[in-house]
């Protein structure tokens, strides 16, 4: 399995993390190789106390914008950074400042950012919240040392702040110096015993060094003894990492699914669990997943890499193809999209000449599977002949069988007519018999003759006088 390890520097406890993901050659699957931990690209503002009757106004609207920033929608930014303009220059506790250098970090100005933090660390040198996030947004310009600079200064004024303890430790780690990193978690647990971003980072340290027992050990002992620490997303993602790499895949698939319940939108636990169900080819759980995951991340390469063989697992080659290529376009030093394009048009479109075109860019740019993708090639124009073969064959076949009914047809054009029967002589119309005369009707039978009555006779008229 090709694995690249990427580790990530977290600043913040609270914020979203992001992690790179591994893209084995020709299946690749979804692998954070860094597990789980914040990112500097994203601060939280600093809440106030809710404000009393006879408060100042200006407390109502530190609060208001704070409540804005959290929305964290372009309209509620700008609304928020407009409000904090004015406030910041009445409010002397320098959280009003504070949280105007939140609202443009979110807004992406980081240099407007930073000039807010600096401005807050000048009057409150002891505000270690100021000297974390400068270090993030220096962290964010690449210019790591001075973030490590900041940190310290804000360890020695802020000795108390357990955050910018975690960024120390995760500084550490990313520079490799694990043995120091575990030293700086114990001294930070001697500080807060309960703080899970400590709990986080030093099993995180345990992992790195490949001591996945110990690793466990923390993790857990974090969420069975501390308040909450059950329900934070963030520990079982870790814990659940934990038991895949020690390879008992239901335990952390328990885990990661309890992470993503807690926290739906908690992007390696997304990748982690889609590792999982691309292994097993469940590529039916696998895509909503890694289309949430590529909602929160579009530009991740490793992502639209991944989601594209699992598109091609449901069939959705279209999908497919558009995820690769947007893999290409985010990161064109990768040769991996290459090598999937080659198999989803060679395999499945049946472009051969595409297909070679693919395998062979993948070549060219250095993919570590060249015995594998030249084999590909190999078969692919094996497969090309043979189809070729058999479509030249199909067409003689064709051919020959156009010409066989072409001869039947000139066959039975060249055939003698028979001549016509002769028509039938018409038939003679048969006398018709001469119809019976009518019988005379025979005589009616004579009534016989009424007997004589005796009638009397008539009397004699009168005679005239």
């Amino acid at each position: 399995m090709i694995t690249r390890v990427t580790p990530l520097v977290l600043l913040l406890w609270a914020c979203t993390p992001k992690g790179p993901v591994e893209n084995p050659v020709p299946e690749p699957t979804a692998t954070v190789t860094d597990p789980t931990t914040p990112d500097p690209t994203s601060v939280t503002p600093v809440p106030t106390a809710a404000p009393e009757p006879s408060s100042m106004k200006v407390e109502d609207r530190v609060a208001k914008a704070s409540e804005l920033i959290e929305s964290g929608s372009p309209a509620d930014l700008e609304k928020a950074i407009q409000i904090l303009e004015t406030a910041a220059n009445e409010d002397m506790s320098g959280v009003a400042r504070l949280n105007l250098g939140v609202a443009y970090q979110k807004r992406g100005d980081l240099s407007r950012a930073a000039n807010q933090y600096q401005a807050v660390i000048a009057t409150h040198p002891d505000n270690g919240d100021a000297w974390l996030y400068l270090a993030s947004v220096q962290q964010l310009q690449g210019q790591k040392e001075q973030a490590r600079s900041n940190i310290d200064q804000g360890i020695r004024n802020d000795p108390e702040n357990v955050d910018l303890r975690v960024a120390k430790i995760n500084l550490l780690r990313e520079q490799g110096r694990t043995n120091d990193a575990l030293e700086e978690a114990k001294a930070a647990l001697k500080i807060n015993a309960k703080s899970l971003g400590v709990y986080n980072a030093f099993g995180l340290c345990y992992l790195e060094q490949g001591d996945l027992t110990l690793a466990r050990f923390i993790f857990q002992k974090a969420i069975q003894e501390i308040e909450g620490a059950e329900d934070n997303a963030f520990l079982q993602t870790n814990l659940g990492w934990t038991y895949y790499l020690d390879e008992n895949v239901p335990q952390a698939t328990f885990h990661l699914k309890k992470a993503l319940e807690l926290d739906p939108n908690l992007l390696p636990a997304a990748v982690y669990l889609s590792k999982i169900y691309m292994e097993d080819h469940n590529y039916g759980d696998t895509v909503p997943l890694l289309e949430n995951a590529e909602r929160l991340d579009p530009n991740n390469a490793e992502i639209q890499l991944t989601l594209g063989v699992a598109y091609r697992g449901v069939n959705r080659l279209d999908d497919a193809e558009k995820a690769y290529r947007k893999a290409l376009s985010l990161d064109p030093a990768d040769p991996a999209p290459h090598f999937n394009l080659g198999v989803l048009i060679g395999d499945y479109r049946k472009d051969y000449d595409g297909a070679v075109n693919e395998f062979s860019q993948y070549i060219a740019g250095g993919g570590p599977e060249r015995a594998l993708a030249e084999q590909y090639i190999k078969d692919i124009q094996r497969e090309k002949e043979l189809s070729e073969k058999r479509a030249a064959a199909a067409a003689e076949a064709k051919r020959r069988e156009e010409e066989r009914k072409k001869k039947e047809e000139l066959v039975k054009q060249a055939e003698p007519k028979p001549a016509p029967a002769p028509a039938p002589a018409p038939e003679e119309p048969t006398p018709e018999e001469p119809a019976p005369a009518p019988e005379e009707p025979a005589p009616a039978p004579e009534e016989p003759a009424p007997e004589p009555t005796e009638e009397p006779a008539p009397a004699p008229a009168p005679e005239q006088p």
